[in-house]
């Protein structure tokens, strides 16, 4: 009998099959008992696991109840003797008859380590092994602050292991993939050094130098930009080491092409007998700009096209190469937008998208590989068509069913495997179908032996499915019912019946066949669960499979019987290839559906007459998680809002498409405005696409329920708080007007806070004053403690506006006080950025540093990228001021690249302020008169004109420009600011373009 801890809770008998257990606080208990295995443990701390700090005055009776099922689950499951002991007051699990996964782990850890002098390739096993043990986050769906805390601890022990293990492996001759799994671990984790320092490792030991260099010089920038800290002497070292050359480095070893794959590594299945297409296609995409590989569904164009960009970019591409699944886009106008997320890159609210990716794009000798693109043909042309006009160096290689129709392109076809001639033992080795088949029936059946008997069947199976690499693997995921001999003959009679009624290619129905006979095979349970899996876009978890794709319990809510029974259909489902499982350097596994398996299912579904109901749930699951970022921000520790942020943001196709749902014709218009607002973090800072999902949920507005409308004016009045205050503070202004005729009086006073400070934004402090006083009198009258606290921070940014340093100061340090208590991190860092304000007008540069500092440390870099920008716009002026004029440079560039890749022309304005004085310090007054001009051109454009505290210091800066240049250099110098564009201006400011004269524009 088996309990795993590492991933979501499960109890598996000898046959593993999923053992029924009580649910709620047992399970903790359990949890609880197998973390101290062998040590007893005492009631109360059990009870503190189960309750927290306030356990009920029976508590103790409680555990015992609950010891008590526990036993009865364990003793009907058969585990002899009672794994589950009482001794004194507590009580022990005996490791007698139980196995663990959690002590598995620790016990391969320990052989691992001990392996290490002598046996450095036994070290790499046995870590590897114990870390696929690990299936999601330990303790996962177990609601308890002690669980919580133990989750982290190991979840930092896993971290450390995988590092010991890539290191080990590096010290090793390096398999082919090392380098990929190396930067997602980097990108995984940019803050821990050990990462970048084995990231820089393996691609010095993979023959790439340069790259190993490069990376270096990303870890600095983020830990710069992130921790404000140079990297450690161990990163500093090796950088040096690999400069030199350094004899003492294990010599460099090119990984070349990718090995063959062993049987159980899933991703290179398709490749077989491709060598020659990798050759002749990389030597395509070397010499055309734009190559597209064409071919059936299930043929096999993703991985031949992954295989070649490995190729292309180890051997031709300088710039290296980016790849874009676009399975996930549903809509042919996101395409854009889905190739700029992967590069990450960020269109501002005025400019297409296109034009910014091929700015992005010019000079980069690189490949970009667009995945998918048949159900977003036109879209996916036009883009390939201007991306290689615009770029002189970029090559494209696409996969589709059909070709772009671009100028230029160049199509390949992909054919099918190669099958059989005959039914011949010799006939399936010799074709490439037949060995891919033998491969995978090999992870299926470890006991089959291609045999002149069973030679036959194997090649009527590779025939029948003429060839198709994904056709032969759901095929071989059968193999685990049925004998070769049986699976060919049921598969003949099957696809024959199928064939017959069907009018489309054989090709596709070959494919469509084996997918659908495939799914005859499925218990009724995980059909059902199939189909309500494709309601997935870009990739789910396990978790988000129990909440979204499982079947409800009487009281209507998600959740098989037995518990648990969701994630078991899930495994079942990747171990038939119905499911793909994702490697992922994160802590939760990741799993999706391959194209062709998700149209198949989706059509099941619609069948099955439960698309609203399994989109209506979808949506609540990921509308439940954006929620879940305010609360995570403010009730627990500091670091947990940034964590679900990112937890946010690698679920953006699922985020996006469960908006998409809601706020289109047959959605749910209340979950898609609750989603919008819950998402206004995000979409301030990416003010393109912001724009457009406001623009949605107002075009929507009418038809929505009146309690709704409110809200959806609330969410784009925040959203477009970033890029036009004007419209901004209508849209607030109705919002609370409605919000006060509804009887809401929450969202009336959000309205007013927000509204308060567009206004102070826009220089109306004396308003914005007194409608954060009113909203503050409401919110002490009648809202919680941090609801105060915000509104006293918003009360305090007005009052300094104004000028009132007294009253901004008396509020921003009571709302500091309760911040602090709550480890609210945003909140604290925005009332930091505020006081830095207060500072830096009243004449106190040196405290205001201090404050725009911190201020800065607790902004979760790259998560509140609106912020992100504004702070260091204020952290560089500050320290210009206070006279360390490099740190001021330093972080006005990094304002500026904020502000400019981010599309954010509103703390573009606060930027291109500071350059201007900053270059009138250094003497160079032409182009501080530059600067100003255009930032003060930009506050025409955004409405975020000067408050009263501002004003003296800007006269003062205009006045000193203006006395020490003549009045025409003056006037030429203005005009030249006035017509640069944002992005121009931002440019000019970088020092990575020139400022147009007047007389040059025509």
């Amino acid at each position: 009998m088996e309990l795993q801890l590492l991933g979501p809770l499960a109890l598996l008998d000898d046959d593993r099959q999923p053992v029924a257990l009580p649910g709620g606080r047992a399970r903790i208990v359990l949890a609880t008992l197998a973390m101290h295995s062998g040590v007893t443990v005492s009631a109360e701390r059990l009870a503190e696991a189960a309750w927290g700090d306030s356990p009920p005055a029976t508590a103790r009776a409680q555990v015992q109840a609950l010891v008590s099922a526990l036993r009865r689950a364990l003793a009907r499951a058969g585990a002899e003797p009672q794994p589950l002991e009482t001794q004194g007051s507590g009580y022990l699990l005996s490791q007698t008859t139980l196995r663990c996964d959690l002590w598995q782990f620790t016990e391969q850890v320990r052989q691992g380590r001990g392996a290490a002098a002598r046996h450095p390739a036994e070290q790499a096993r046995r870590l590897r092994a114990a870390l696929a043990l690990w299936r999601g986050p330990a303790f996962e769906g177990l609601p308890s602050a002690l669980l919580d805390a133990e989750a982290a601890r190991w979840e930092e022990t896993r971290l450390g292991v995988l590092e010991e293990c890539l290191d080990a492996e590096l010290r090793l001759a390096p398999r082919p993939d090392l380098v990929a799994e190396l930067r997602a671990h980097a990108a995984a984790h940019p803050l821990r050094e050990p990462a970048h320092r084995l990231l820089m490792f393996g691609l010095y030991r993979a023959g790439r130098p340069a790259e190993a260099l490069t990376a270096f010089d990303e870890a600095r920038r983020i830990l710069v930009s992130e921790l404000g800290v140079d990297p450690g002497p161990a990163l500093a070292s090796l950088r040096q080491q690999i400069l030199t050359r350094d004899p003492a480095l294990p010599a460099a070893e090119p990984c070349g092409d990718p090995a063959p794959p062993d049987a159980g590594e899933a991703v290179l299945v398709a490749l077989f007998g491709r060598d020659a297409d990798v050759a002749q296609t990389t030597a395509l995409v070397a010499a055309r700009r734009l190559v597209t590989l064409v071919g059936p569904p299930g043929v096999g164009k993703t991985q031949l096209a992954r295989a070649v960009a490995r190729r292309a970019m180890d051997t031709g591409m300088p710039d290296g190469g980016w790849m874009v699944e676009l399975d996930a886009v549903t809509r042919p106008e996101l395409v854009p937008a889905a190739v700029a997320a992967a590069l990450g890159v960020h269109a501002g609210p005025d400019r297409p998208v296109v034009e910014t990716l091929t700015a992005a794009l010019t000079g980069r000798h690189a490949l970009l590989v667009l995945d998918n693109c048949e159900h977003v043909l036109d879209a996916c042309a036009e883009l390939a068509g201007r991306l290689t006009a615009g770029s002189g160096d970029l090559h494209v290689l696409a996969t589709s069913r059909e070709p772009l129709v671009v100028a230029g392109e160049v199509v390949r076809p992909v054919e099918p495997l190669t099958v059989p001639d005959a039914d011949t033992a010799e006939a399936v080795r010799e074709s490439s179908a037949g060995r891919m088949f033998l491969d995978r029936a090999a992870a299926q059946a470890p006991g089959l032996v291609l045999t002149p008997e069973n030679a036959p069947a194997v090649a009527r199976i590779a025939r029948t499915v003429e060839g198709l690499p994904l056709a032969l693997e759901l095929v071989a995921a059968q193999l685990r019912l049925l004998p070769v001999t049986e699976l060919a003959a049921r598969m003949d009679r099957q696809l024959d019946v199928l064939a017959r009624r069907r009018s489309t290619p054989s090709r596709h129905r070959s494919l469509e066949a084996a997918i659908d006979w495939s799914h005859r095979l499925l218990s009724g349970p995980e059909q059902r669960v199939l189909a309500r899996l494709s309601v997935f876009a870009g990739g789910f978890t396990s978790y988000a499979v129990t909440a979204v794709a499982a079947d409800t319990t009487d009281d209507g809510r998600a959740g098989m019987r037995p518990p648990g029974a969701a994630e078991a259909v899930l495994r079942d489902l990747v171990d038939r290839s119905l499911v793909v499982s994702e490697p992922t350097a994160g802590r939760s596994g990741r799993f999706r559906l391959l194209e062709p398996v998700r149209e198949y299912a989706a059509q099941r579904l619609r069948a099955l007459g439960e698309e609203r109901t399994v989109r209506a749930r979808h949506a609540a699951h990921y509308g439940a998680m954006a929620a879940g970022v305010e609360q995570d921000t403010t009730a627990r520790t500091a670091g947990a809002g940034a964590e679900a942020k990112q937890r946010v943001r690698r679920e953006l196709a699922n985020l996006r498409s469960a908006l998409d749902w809601s706020l289109g014709p047959a959605g749910d218009p209340e979950s898609g405005v609750n989603l919008l607002a819950a998402m206004s973090w995000l979409w301030v800072g990416l003010p393109g696409e912001g724009r457009q999902w406001a623009g949605r949920a107002l075009a929507g507005l009418q038809e929505a329920p009146p309690a709704v409308r409110p809200r959806a004016l609330l969410a784009s009045g925040l959203i477009l708080h970033s890029t036009d205050l004007a419209e901004s503070a209508a849209l607030l202004g109705r919002a609370a007007s409605l919000a006060g005729e509804a009887g809401d009086r929450r969202t009336q006073l959000q309205a007013l806070a927000q509204l308060s400070v567009a206004r102070c934004l826009q220089g109306r402090c004396a308003e914005a004053v007194g409608i954060a006083e009113e909203v503050l009198t409401a919110v002490l009258r009648y809202g919680n403690e941090c609801e105060a606290a915000r509104t006293r921070m918003v009360a305090g940014l007005a009052r300094c506006g104004a000028g009132d340093v007294t009253a901004a100061t008396r509020h921003l340090l009571r709302a500091e006080e309760v911040f602090v208590r709550l480890s609210a991190r945003d909140d604290l860092a925005t009332t930091r950025w505020a006081q830095a304000e207060v500072a830096y007008y009243s004449g106190r540069p040196a405290q205001a540093v201090l404050l725009s500092a911190a201020a800065l440390s607790d902004t979760a870099e790259g998560e509140d990228l609106f912020a992100t920008a504004y702070r260091h716009a204020q952290h560089a002026r500050n320290l210009h001021a206070a006279e360390d004029r490099p740190g001021g440079r330093k972080h006005l560039h990094l304002a500026l690249r904020h502000c400019l890749d981010e599309g954010l022309w509103m703390p573009a304005v606060d930027a291109l302020t500071t350059a201007a004085r900053i270059e009138a310090d250094a003497g160079d007054a032409e182009r501080a008169v530059t600067l100003l001009a255009a930032a003060n051109s930009l506050r025409t454009s955004t409405g975020r004109e000067s408050t009263p505290m501002e004003q003296p210091a800007l006269r003062q800066l205009e006045q000193g420009l203006r006395q020490v240049t003549t009045p025409e250099l003056y006037a030429c110098a203005e005009k030249a600011g006035v017509a640069l564009a944002p992005e121009a201006a931002l440019h000019y400011a970088l020092g990575t373009a020139a400022a147009p004269r007047p007389a040059d524009r025509r």
